[in-house]
């Protein structure tokens, strides 16, 4: 491919970047930000192991118990663009106090006329308020701790003609934080929510759901006129008399992408069905896109523990942004129309990726809005030790071009909401942040850096983490002077005494 396009397709792509929408669509693409190919001025040397270690398998850790159970019988009419569910919540009081409130987050909401709110009903359910995405539920009596209630919501979707990760296009359907979910709880802090962010190009800046793990159970049933319906899903769906079942526990939310024109493929590679759903002009991304999944399934079960689930599916998605979801990457076709068969590609780049969330984000729950770096950061810099694994030779070429070239600047530890929008966020979560990681593996040394991020991941899965927890788990590993390199990277600098 000629360097010039070449350059343009990672410019757009970095623009749109691997976790990023617009509210609504665009025009037409944004000006694409002048591409550099000058090597970075350190680069990092290539020890990941080229074999599998004969690291033991570990056990994870225990579910958490009394976890949320979200139950969704759901009916899709794909012509009309129609959804109806009856939702079932059941909710235990995890903390030691009584708890005289429950709040429901109803992201479908930022969406004028999207969803429309049936009846809500509860053992214990009082009067209930209104506010934006949020609605809060009176409990009489206040639900004691140990304690269990369950409520039904019943609602109803008209989903908008949007490209983005929910809505619908002539090319699929998409249900990505569709339903209401109830936030995680601190008795100290109270509920942990944020606002969606939208800068001034209207591109949606980050996530803003924090979630904790929670078991879902769905049911689906198709009518009206459609045919010929292919689902991905974020589990493997069970075939069922007039629907189709799944299952998902210990995840942070249940997605689906609903298409007529999916072409699928796929491969069992230790012991997980690896699924692409890709349109008909993708048939040959399709297959590069198992083998890089492979790949980086092999290379993240040696970083952090083998992928736990059953399945994981990796769509094609009809908008110029990705996005990861629990079991289920959607991966823009922008991204696909533009593969080819070499390994400087954006395929290489995004897709592990997105599968780098399938620990950090969903086995391993962050704020992505208040902490997006904890997520982000290693996301970026796991495309780095992709190639440093299987493509060493092209490994200046990424920091030339995913990084470097952008002469990144901004705290890693920026928030969502960081004065400048998507671009300055993008700089300083993703960019920056694949810097200091890398920095802070030159500092204490290869040995400490993987050993501690297998540390942070293994501790951590079915938590919602903090900074503590990243630099505790650096700490059990090194007592290197981390204060100087602190201090170039982040604007607050945890204090590790």
């Amino acid at each position: 491919m000629r360097p010039r396009l070449f350059a343009l397709i990672i410019a757009i792509s970095l623009l749109l970047s691997a976790c990023s929408q617009r509210a609504t669509p665009p025009a037409e693409l944004p000006t694409p930000i002048a591409q550099f190919t000058r090597p970075p001025e350190k680069l990092p040397n290539p020890t990941l192991p080229t074999e599998p270690t004969n690291a033991p398998e570990l056990e994870l850790p225990a579910a958490p118990e009394n976890r949320t159970m979200y139950d969704l019988d759901v009916t899709l009419d794909y012509a009309q663009h129609a959804v109806s569910v009856v939702q079932r919540v059941t909710y235990f009081n995890r903390t030691d106090t009584a708890m005289s409130e429950l709040l429901l987050l109803v992201p479908p909401r930022y969406f004028a006329g999207a969803y429309f709110q049936g009846n809500i009903s509860g053992d214990m359910l009082g009067q209930s308020r209104e506010d934006g995405i949020q609605t809060m539920l009176s409990l009489e009596p206040a639900l004691q701790p140990g304690a269990s209630t369950q409520i039904q919501i019943i609602f109803t979707l008209t989903l908008p003609n949007r490209q983005g990760v929910f809505g619908w296009s002539n090319m699929q359907t998409n249900l990505v934080d569709w339903f209401p979910i109830i936030p995680p709880f601190d008795t100290a802090s109270g509920w942990r929510v944020n606002e969606r962010v939208v800068d001034a190009t209207n591109t949606i800046v980050g996530e803003y759901i924090a979630a904790e793990s929670a078991d879902f159970n769905l049911r689906l049933r198709l009518t009206g006129s459609a045919q010929n319906l292919t689902i991905a899903a974020s589990s493997e769906g069970i075939e069922q008399p007039g629907f189709v079942e799944y299952q998902l526990p210990l995840a942070r939310s249940f997605s689906l992408s609903i298409s007529d024109q999916f072409v699928t493929q796929e491969v069992q590679h230790q012991g997980v069905t690896i699924r692409t759903y890709v349109f008909p002009q993708h048939r040959e991304a399709g297959q590069a896109i198992i083998e890089i999944a492979t790949n980086a399934l092999d290379m993240f079960a040696e970083l952090f523990y083998p992928y736990p689930r059953q399945t994981l599916s990796l769509v094609a998605a009809d908008f110029l942004h990705n996005m990861e979801t629990d079991g289920m990457l959607l991966i823009s076709k922008g991204v696909i129309d533009f593969y080819r068969d070499a390994p400087l590609n954006n395929l290489t780049i995004l897709v592990p990726h997105e599968i780098s969330h399938q620990w950090l984000y969903s086995l391993v729950g962050n704020d992505p809005a208040r902490e997006p770096w904890l997520d982000e950061a290693f996301a970026t810099y796991s495309e780095a030790l992709y190639f440093e694994r299987f493509q060493p030779d092209h490994l200046a070429w990424w920091w030339a071009n995913r990084v470097e070239g952008f002469e990144p600047s901004g705290w890693v530890d920026s928030t969502t909401s960081i004065p400048g929008g998507y671009t300055a966020y993008r700089d300083a979560v993703y960019l920056n942040g694949a810097k200091f990681l890398q920095s802070l593996r030159e500092l204490i040394g290869d040995d400490a850096f993987f050993a501690a991020a297998r540390e942070f991941a293994f501790e951590n899965t079915y938590q919602i983490v903090s900074e503590t927890n990243f630099f505790s788990a650096i700490r059990m590993h090194s007592d290197a002077d981390l204060d100087a390199l602190l201090r170039q990277f982040f604007e607050n600098p945890p204090s590790l005494n």
